[in-house]
């Protein structure tokens, strides 16, 4: 059974900067919040070096106080308007081509590296040897 004192997640941001922002924004309003940095295995992969601004973060706050801070963020954070939704990609993609879309999957993508790798190695072997019998 959960009591008001248990830590609910009211937001989830990509970085460090702006989880403080968000909490500065909790403490004015006197709404006490905790945030906490998610692991690699967590929603987003952004850790140590590979991120410089800390990685994704949450910020928690106690139970009760989950709907004001849920309010808060609604009324103050403001999404930008002029953004416009990306169609979804394949379905525009197989529309403006007239053909279906191709779908290598994982296994296709490393063979057209090897593929890609070996034609420009050979290329470059076959310079060379044109080279010294000139």
């Amino acid at each position: 059974m959960a009591d008001g004192n248990d830590l609910v997640e009211v937001a989830f941001v990509g970085d460090e900067p702006q989880a403080l922002m968000i909490q500065g924004l909790l403490k004015e309003q006197g709404i006490p919040s905790l945030k906490q940095q998610v692991a690699p295995s967590g929603r987003m992969l952004g850790y140590g070096l590979l991120n410089p601004a800390g990685g994704s973060q949450r910020v928690m706050v106690n139970a009760g106080q989950a709907e004001q801070a849920r309010a808060l963020l609604a009324e103050t954070l403001v999404e930008d308007e002029n953004v416009v939704p990306e169609p979804v990609n394949a379905e525009y993609l197989a529309a403006a081509e007239g053909r279906k879309v191709r779908n290598y999957g994982v296994i296709g993508a490393y063979a057209r590296a090897f593929f890609w790798s070996f034609l420009g190695l050979a290329l470059m072997v076959g310079i060379f040897f044109l080279q010294r019998v000139v």
